[in-house]
C-alpha cells in the first residue's frame, strides 16, 4: 500500500469515526426519555432563582420550599425548551426576574435529583405548553 492509500485510509477512519460520535451525542442530546420520567408529572411553584437563556435549551433555577422540612428550600434544576421555542411562546428573557413567583409542570429526573424537564409554566395568568411528551422535543 502507498503512504498516499494509507494517508487516505486513516482519513477516512477519522472521518467515520466523528459521524459515529456526532450521531452518538445528537441522539443522546434527544433522549428526554432517558433522563426524565414521561409518564409523570410534577407541579412546584416557587421562587425563580436564576434563568440560563441559552441555546440548546435554556435552564431555569427554581427555589421551591421543601413539604417536609419547614423552613428548608430545594434548589431545582429545570431544562427547557430552546430559546427561539421559548422566544415564540412568548417568554423572552426579560419575561422573568429573579425573585418572581413561577409555577411550573415538569417531568421528574428519574433519578430522583431534583432536576426536571419543563413541560409548561405559567407566566402571569397564561399557562404556556413548552413539551409534548413525545420524548423528542
Amino acid at each position: 500500500m502507498s503512504s498516499r492509500s494509507a494517508r487516505l485510509l486513516v482519513l477516512g477512519g477519522f472521518l467515520v469515526a466523528g459521524v459515529i460520535l456526532a450521531g452518538g451525542a445528537l441522539q443522546a442530546h434527544h433522549a428526554v426519555a432517558g433522563v426524565y420520567d414521561l409518564n409523570k408529572e410534577v407541579v412546584l411553584e416557587g421562587r425563580l432563582k436564576k434563568l440560563n437563556f441559552v441555546n440548546p435549551h435554556a435552564n431555569i433555577e427554581l427555589s421551591v420550599p421543601d413539604k417536609k422540612i419547614k423552613g428548608k428550600v430545594v434548589d431545582w434544576i429545570l431544562t427547557t425548551a430552546s430559546v427561539q421555542t421559548l422566544t415564540r411562546q412568548g417568554v423572552t428573557k426579560s419575561a422573568m426576574k429573579p425573585g418572581e413567583p413561577l409555577r411550573v409542570t415538569v417531568l421528574p429526573a428519574r433519578n430522583g435529583n431534583p432536576a426536571g424537564f419543563i413541560r409548561s409554566l405559567q407566566l402571569g395568568d397564561k399557562e404556556i405548553l413548552l413539551f409534548f411528551g413525545d420524548g423528542t422535543d
